[in-house]
């Protein structure tokens, strides 16, 4: 699963788990195994805290995505028993539906920054060749007069 949201990874992690049969948290270890980065590193920070018995809350309120929010949210409740397959089915839909907005929205944005190599570099040069045969004619005639 190179280069899918870390949020949509865990998310399939743990689906793919239920549908093994094997526990959510089975799927969890499975997702903090294979993957390393900050999202993962939060997911681990939430596990320890409730591997302890400590409330949770505070650091899910923490995180910036409301869908990360909810991942979270279900996960916890899938830990305590309940059933959460449905839940994580329908999640799944909206997480990759957030997945393409985004990926649209940085597409739609991308030839806008493309334009800051072309305004910096190439037309400065573009100046240099148009404007270059005029300003030395000029300082011929200024220097030859």
């Amino acid at each position: 699963m190179e280069g899918v949201a870390p949020p949509l990874a865990l998310l399939l992690c743990v689906k793919r788990a239920l549908e093994k049969g094997q526990p959510v948290k089975s799927g969890i270890l499975n997702y903090l195994k294979r993957h390393h980065g900050e999202f993962s590193a939060v997911v681990a920070q939430w596990m320890a805290l409730l591997q302890q018995g400590l409330v949770t809350h505070g650091l899910i309120n923490e995180i910036s995505s409301p869908h990360r929010q909810v991942l979270l949210q279900v996960l916890e409740r899938g830990l305590r028993g309940e059933a959460v397959y449905n839940v994580i089915v329908s999640l799944e839909g909206e997480m990759i539906e957030a997945c393409e907005d985004e990926i649209s929205t940085k597409l739609a944005r991308l030839p806008f920054l493309l334009l800051i190599p072309l305004l910096l570099f190439q037309f400065p040069a573009f100046l240099l060749l148009l404007f270059g045969p005029l300003l030395q004619n000029f300082f011929h005639s200024l220097g030859g007069g």
